[in-house]
């Protein structure tokens, strides 16, 4: 129960930490992003989780879909392959990444590595991302979590441009289990992306997850 009120009053203030940062002054809008996922053993030791994600936004929407293939490698230690398509105002980019992820009890980190590939870019773009996770149940079947991102380029896109897209990223959700196989979650995610020519940007994200794991 301790660690549980820990979270409660952790979860305001991570949210207040990434809205009252820098990006007050920032270009802000909102968005929303429906998550469609399903998980299951593909082979001994190997599991997969493919979703489809549409996102509206202010201008172009975005159709994500996304396949990753996981497997232990020791205890509480998973590597990872996959892929996405992304698809938004008629261009596309295909995305492979590779990841490791660690767990223990509460806590869960992930790094990703990205190559992205995008329709009229002149290179492959490079990122990396850091994510954690604390998770906390709160009653049966109901739990929520706070979760922190961080996007890095490693190498833009477009030769001879400074503008990085690096991007910090906060959360904070409710998941609630429907039953054995199926549970949905509603999260709020706040971006925020400084920019090196152009305007910060902060947007504020409602998230819907229905996922399906047999």
């Amino acid at each position: 129960m301790a660690n549980t009120a820990v979270l409660l009053r952790l979860t305001p203030l991570a949210a207040a930490a990434i809205c009252c940062s820098p990006a007050a002054a920032a270009d802000e809008d909102v968005q929303f992003w429906l998550y469609l996922k399903g998980s299951f053993e593909v082979a001994d030791n190997v599991s997969n989780t493919t979703e489809v994600s549409p996102r509206w936004r202010e201008g172009s929407d975005i159709i994500q879909l996304r396949t990753t293939f996981e497997s232990e490698v020791a205890d509480g230690l998973e590597l990872g392959a996959g892929g996405a398509y992304i698809e938004s105002g008629g261009s596309y980019e295909i995305r492979p990444h590779q990841q490791l992820v660690y767990s223990s009890g509460a806590f869960s980190a992930r790094t990703r590595f990205e190559q992205r590939f995008a329709e009229g870019a002149d290179r492959v773009e490079l990122r990396l991302r850091q994510n954690v996770q604390f998770t906390r149940p709160l009653a049966e079947g109901t739990r929520a979590h706070v979760t922190g991102e961080a996007l890095y380029t490693l190498q833009n896109r477009n030769r001879g441009t400074s503008d990085r897209g690096d991007q910090w990223r906060g959360e904070v959700g409710l998941q609630q289990r429907l039953n054995d196989s199926f549970s949905l979650t509603g999260a709020y995610r706040a971006i925020y992306t400084p920019g090196d020519n152009r305007s910060d940007t902060l947007n504020h994200v409602a998230i819907l997850t229905l996922a399906w794991k047999p």
